[in-house]
């Protein structure tokens, strides 16, 4: 079993980074485990928002590279800024058939104790994306709400008299829409409204 421990160090843990590696590392030891690396991040002074953790990514793309079967990790708050993340990290194990163990919850998702957890990984992925969709649904409600429009502003009516009137004069579409000031796509969209009233 090839394995790879990661471990990320933060005020609100106790352990360190090295405490946590060699804690994983006689856990590994103990299953006959091979450890072929291991992955750490420490806090930065960067930004709010720019810290990328290095050493996580790097591990992601370990697991989609499939050189190892397990990921050891000391908790589960170590993995991931946000729920998003936590959902993403286990969604790329999932789908690369790498197991997981979370040693503080006792979870080791390659044995019966640990199989609900990418259910409840799938489960969360539903609920991350359906609280998307209600952020958006409702950010247009309250914008209607106010009147406030969706897409691009309205052509202002002078503008289409004028391509109208070229239209009407004969002029092709390009140059019409030179001459109002407007795209051609709208001049033509015009045209073509133009043709379906005439036929009417």
């Amino acid at each position: 079993m090839r394995v790879a421990i990661y471990a990320r160090t933060s005020p609100d843990c106790l352990l360190s980074a090295e405490d946590q590696i060699e804690h994983l590392t006689t856990i590994a030891g103990e299953r006959a485990w091979t450890v072929v690396k291991a992955f750490t991040d420490r806090p930065t002074t960067v930004r709010k928002g720019m810290d990328r953790r290095s050493g996580e990514v790097a591990l992601l793309d370990v697991i989609r590279s499939g050189a190892i079967d397990k990921v050891l990790i000391w908790s589960i708050d170590r993995i991931g800024k946000s729920l998003v993340d936590l959902v993403g990290f286990m969604e790329t194990c999932r789908c690369s058939g790498v197991s997981v163990h979370l040693h503080e919850q006792g979870v080791d998702s390659s044995v019966s104790n640990g199989l609900p957890i990418f259910d409840v990984v799938t489960m969360l992925v539903h609920h991350v994306h359906q609280s998307r969709r209600d952020r958006i649904l409702r950010g247009q409600a309250a914008a209607r709400s106010l009147s406030i429009r969706f897409g691009r502003p309205p052509i202002a009516k002078a503008k289409v008299e004028k391509a109208r009137i070229a239209l009407a004069a004969g002029k092709g579409v390009r140059q019409a829409a030179r001459l109002a000031g407007i795209s051609a796509a709208s001049v033509s969209r015009l045209k073509n409204a133009m043709v379906s009233a005439s036929a009417n």
